[in-house]
């Protein structure tokens, strides 16, 4: 892997918003390297290839997201403070930051599957390894990837649908803000899952 400079930084930080707004597919090397402001020729000497600066992007918004939600899990006492601590995390990240939460919506859709491998390989499979044991701690009838999945469905799903849901009868403007969202999917998860 290339020294981490700040040219190298740079570089993800300008790809992240190309990549959310085109696609894998729509950004090419030069775009980026003009982003940045330098040739594709010193941009090929931080990554050998479009795929390779894609995935370091992903890891790179990723990681500075996730970073410490072991240990903000770790500091909570009981169980259902856990799960505010853990529905509070996702809900500050998805909520917060639009380049990731696109970036995920766009893969989940464009469904390239070794692009998709490779994310779940390289991205996602870290992240869940490290809270599988908090996943299975809240339910041992129900499986614990499942149970994330429905998680993460819950909980980005109100962002995702946010211009629609604005659109329908019963919308409340308080329906948006993450501390509604956190109360609200803690509480159907704790009854479904009997945590209190």
């Amino acid at each position: 892997m290339p020294k981490q400079t700040k040219t190298y930084i740079k570089i993800l930080e300008a790809a992240l918003p190309l990549f959310a707004a085109f696609g894998y597919k729509g950004v090419a090397m030069r775009d980026i390297a003009n982003t940045v402001g330098i040739t594709a020729a010193a941009l090929y000497n931080h990554f050998p290839n479009k795929e390779a600066l894609y995935f370091k992007a992903l890891e790179y918004a990723f990681d500075a997201q996730v970073a410490g939600l072991a240990e903000t899990l770790a500091q909570t006492q009981t169980p259902r403070q856990r799960l505010t601590a853990f529905i509070g995390f996702w809900v500050e990240t998805f909520g917060s930051d639009v380049i990731l939460r696109a970036l995920l919506q766009r893969e989940m859709t464009d469904a390239d599957e070794t692009r998709l491998r490779l994310l779940a390989q390289h991205v996602f499979q870290p992240v869940y390894v490290e809270i599988e044991g908090f996943i299975q701690s809240l339910s041992a009838r129900h499986d614990s990837l499942m149970l994330f999945t429905s998680i993460a469905g819950l909980v980005m799903y109100h962002f995702e649908t946010a211009p629609m849901r604005k659109l329908l009868p019963g919308y409340h403007p308080d329906q948006d803000e993450h501390a509604t969202i956190i109360e609200h999917v803690v509480s159907l998860l704790a009854q479904g899952l009997n945590i209190s």
